[in-house]
């Protein structure tokens, strides 16, 4: 971003002073903040107490009494759109909203934030994104790029390329705030502006994949009408002259259980609706889907014609993505025929038998419907789910006190058992996708680096959108994924700079000092306990006993005669007292908590219905692998035999296509994640598969170097749209209130929640670009004086950079010279 410095004229240098001298002001309020003029002491002739001082407000004129503490300073007008936050020259909230404001209102929606950058979801399309304007970023260097998401993703990309490392772009932000819309845009640059040999990438096959991951992973929620419902990890593998070589996509972490259990009010994923009602008279003949009359336990058909043509819209494009993938029609069929086969099982449902202890199907009609699509026999398919026989690794016992009372796991009974296989096959039939995907994008050729593009789903929040039965189990997960990447943030823009500051021997002010971590509220939910495990009340409960709530939910949920109550009293018994009051506290009912995310900005209350049966792996999953890979139809099986790949799938997600990922190969920290150690005795504790999920993930991000975009929501409901994008709140443009424009109070919750100002204010006040002194010199030796660069070689490299520095007669506050680097703040310069 090159800043170019005109001479002002009179007329703009005495407008300028007039409004220094006039102090304005900040009110920061509830409501947000307004701004005012500060009148001295002689304007008014009346002292005032200390701490208080006198405004006059601009949009009434009138005069208040207030406390110091609630104004801030005001920024004069050049700074009302300024790009980076950090070169605000007074750096508060209130300035900072008001800039994020103005920008936002002439559709400036990105701003960089120092080394991060912010976007705030614009809920109507931007003219922003053409391949017109890839071409423009194209090869520019960041200090010539203004804020945009491409100049995130050109960033990455030219820094990958100048040190050889690999990199990352991290998303964060809450639930509907446009993460996957801006992953998606930095996909998209990243293959028009690198290219790929032989087009194993393209934008059309970008666009095939989002919309077949939309479809199987996406659901409408009370928060987003298109909410992405698993974790994903784009992976580009770059050869030595900077073209795309090799790609892969991780899926993690999908909500399995969504196809049969959901929040109240919320529908099933896209992909059933679009099937239901997008296919065409004789597909529907062959998937017995003529007759969609009858009852069905885990969807109901879409009733309204503008929904089911929208749905029939979105099915030709599934078909067309197919398509472009490579993927043959036999194999397109068999995906439908496993959806169908779902559907017929909600219809089937199950009944307990006239006779004996044991269940069978309700409709013997649809039953037969799903065996014959899956390539079985009914009396097999039943077998399957009624008559299974569970496992339990004998190594489990070692993580708690054995019991002699322990029971052994449970076979479900009738429904559980049935949502099971439900589960089961459409958790094989979204690996399958994922496996075909990476089959299109994944090659053998040797690779160098790689950018990985993540995007997890937003912090979840219902009781923001008017849903009072609380979070589920679900949300949780999602929400510590959030907690830890923003960890993973607070790491590297907080704690990895004082570090190298510490080392260097810099001196860096007392900012970091105030500075919170999300660490306490992480450690709440996945500590480990550091003795073994036993039933403990809080009378005698030890420091180093203390476990985290997925592990305490976990051990709960093999205890002989626990329940959801009795979590949470193990819970309060954990973390009830007055040290932990600020971390967890009491839900508005009795069988609800409340934990504070992000820094205590977002408290979320979680409803603990049913918790210690979504935390258990429903064992007839296991069977629909099973199921499928030894189906009499040739193709059915050949194809799940290929999804599962190498690495046997037995973990809450896909790393099916992992061996096509040369940076994941090259960082093979998620596969040890999965198969050794605790994760690998623990593979069957559903809560448990998310922590070690979540750890590979972090770990194999720490690898690279880390680039975010915190992405924020304007409004509550500004992700609530149709199926097709369009936004379902006013254009912002037909309305004239800032409120409606920007919630304040929402934006600056987010902006806590993510510790920008922080991060900005050690930005301003520190020096984040650096380089060795031996880089230094050789980059700039050029620039020395005449008669040093005459001299034999140089032996002392900090005295080379000192010399170079006082040739160049740079302002001696612009930089600090370490130990072993150079360290500046003006990332301009370099």
């Amino acid at each position: 971003m090159v800043i170019v410095v005109e001479a002002r004229s009179e007329e703009q240098v005495a407008a300028a002073r007039a409004w220094l001298d006039a102090e304005r002001v900040w009110l920061v309020h509830r409501g947000g903040f307004c701004a005012a003029r500060q009148l001295r002491e002689t304007d008014s002739g009346e002292a005032l107490p200390e701490g208080r001082v006198r405004l006059k407000l601009e949009h009434n004129g009138d005069v208040i009494e207030v406390d110091e503490d609630d104004v801030e300073k005001a920024n004069p007008p050049p700074y009302d759109r300024c790009e980076d936050l950090a070169q605000l020259r007074y750096l508060n909230e209130s300035s900072v909203l008001h800039t994020l404001r103005q920008r936002y209102g002439s559709n400036l929606i990105h701003t960089y934030a120092g080394a991060a950058m912010v976007v705030i979801n614009p809920t109507s399309p931007l003219a922003i994104y053409s391949e017109k304007v890839i071409q423009m970023f194209k090869g520019c260097k960041l200090e010539d790029m203004p804020p945009h998401i491409y100049s995130a993703a050109q960033a990455s990309y030219r820094d990958m390329l100048a040190t050889r490392r690999d990199q990352s772009v991290v998303f964060l932000g809450r639930s509907g705030a446009g993460k996957t819309t801006n992953f998606r845009h930095v996909l998209h640059y990243l293959a028009l502006a690198a290219g790929s040999t032989n087009k194993i990438l393209t934008v059309e096959k970008l666009n095939a994949i989002s919309t077949l991951l939309e479809a199987f992973g996406n659901s409408r929620t009370v928060m987003n009408t298109n909410a992405t419902r698993f974790t994903q990890i784009f992976s580009l593998d770059f050869d030595h002259s900077g073209q795309i070589a090799s790609a892969s996509v991780q899926v993690y972490m999908p909500e399995k259980t969504r196809v049969v259990r959901r929040p109240e009010g919320e529908p099933n994923y896209h992909i059933f609706y679009q099937l239901l009602s997008g296919a065409d008279t004789d597909l529907r003949r062959s998937l017995g889907l003529d007759n969609l009359s009858d009852p069905n336990l885990f969807m109901t058909p879409l009733q309204r014609s503008e929904d089911r043509q929208k749905a029939g819209i979105a099915w030709a494009r599934i078909r067309a993505a197919l398509d472009v993938l490579g993927v043959s029609p036999d194999e397109q069929n068999t995906l439908w025929c496993v959806l169908a086969a779902v559907y017929h099982l909600g219809t089937a449902g199950a009944v307990k038998a006239a006779t004996g202890n044991k269940f069978q199907f309700g409709k013997p009609g649809s039953a037969q419907k799903a065996s014959s699509l899956l390539g079985t026999s009914v009396e097999e398919l039943a077998r399957a789910i009624f008559h299974a026989t569970p496992t339990t690794p004998s190594t489990r016992a070692s993580f708690r006190t054995a019991s002699p009372t322990e029971r052994p796991a449970e076979r479900p009974e009738g429904l559980e058992a049935l949502e099971g296989m439900a589960t089961g096959l459409y958790s094989e039939a979204f690996n399958a996708v994922v496996a075909l995907i990476n089959r299109c994008i994944s090659t053998s050729a040797h690779t160098s680096n790689s950018i990985l593009v993540v995007d997890a789903p937003g912090l979840q929040n219902p009781a923001s959108c008017g849903r009072t039965s609380g979070a589920t189990f679900h949300d949780l997960c999602h929400n510590y994924t959030q907690e830890r990447l923003q960890m993973l943030y607070h790491d590297t823009t907080f704690t990895a700079q004082t570090d190298r500051y510490d080392q260097e021997n810099i001196e860096y002010g007392d900012v970091a000092d105030e500075i919170g971590t999300p660490a306490p509220l992480i450690a709440l939910i996945d500590k480990a306990s550091s003795s073994c495990v036993v039933r403990t009340s809080q009378s005698d409960l030890r420091e180093s006993e203390r476990r985290g709530l997925l592990w305490l939910l976990d051990e709960e949920a093999i205890f002989p005669g626990a329940s959801d109550q009795s979590f949470l009293h193990r819970l309060y018994a954990h973390y009830g007292d007055r040290e932990y009051s600020q971390l967890l506290r009491k839900g508005a009912a009795q069988d609800q908590f409340s934990l504070q995310h992000f820094q205590g900005t977002n408290p979320v209350n979680y409803s603990i219905h049913n918790w210690l049966k979504a935390s258990r792996e429903n064992p007839v999953i296991r069977q629909a692998a099973a199921l499928l890979q030894e189906s009499n139809k040739e193709i059915l099986s050949r194809l799940f035999v290929f999804s599962r790949g190498p690495v046997s799938n037995t973990i809450s997600g896909s790393v099916v296509g992992i061996e096509g990922s040369q940076s994941l190969r090259r960082a093979s920290s998620i596969r040890r994640a999965f198969t050794t150690g605790t994760a690998g005795i623990k593979r069957k504790s559903v809560c448990l598969q998310v922590k070690f999920t979540v750890d590979g993930i972090i770990e194999n991000l720490r690898r690279s170097k880390l680039r975010f975009v915190h992405c924020l929501l304007p409004q509550h409901n500004a992700g609530l749209c149709d199926l097709k994008g369009s936004i379902m709140t006013p254009n912002k443009t037909n309305n004239s209130s800032e409120d409606i424009l920007l919630n304040v109070p929402l934006v600056r919750s987010q902006l806590r929640g993510c510790q920008i100002l922080d991060a900005l204010r050690l930005h301003k006040q520190g020096f984040p670009e650096h380089l060795q002194y031996s880089e230094f010199r050789r980059r700039f030796a050029v620039l020395a004086p005449a008669e040093a660069r005459a001299q034999a070689p140089v032996l002392d490299e900090r005295a080379a950079v000192e010399a170079i520095l006082a040739h160049l007669d740079l302002d001696a506050s612009s930089y600090r010279l370490g130990l072993s680097q150079v360290n500046e703040y003006d990332r301009n310069r370099y």
